[in-house]
């Protein structure tokens, strides 16, 4: 399993990696109650979760996650346009 780092680029903090494992996810999102991510994670799919990338290996882009998140702790507008389905009819402009 990897770890989370944050990096500055000019006056822009970002987290890297951009694409996480479930384990990964699990850790950042429940911390030390990271057993119960499996009930948690049904959940929050059924409230609209960001489905994990297909064309990126299965992996869950993190940002759209914590975008989720903040959405549905009443931080940002929950509206947020969704994410094309990994298909090759959704590539290209």
């Amino acid at each position: 399993m990897s770890e989370i780092q944050a990096l500055l680029v000019g006056r822009r903090l970002l987290v890297a990696p951009l694409y996480v494992d479930d384990g990964l996810l699990s850790q950042i999102v429940m911390g030390e109650k990271v057993k119960q991510w499996p009930a948690i994670k049904a959940m929050l799919r059924r409230e609209g979760m960001p489905e994990p990338r297909r064309a990126m290996g299965s992996l869950y882009y993190l940002p759209a996650q914590l975008r989720f998140l903040d959405a549905r702790e009443g931080l940002a507008p929950l509206d947020y346009g969704g994410f094309a389905e990994d298909a090759p009819a959704s590539f290209g402009p």
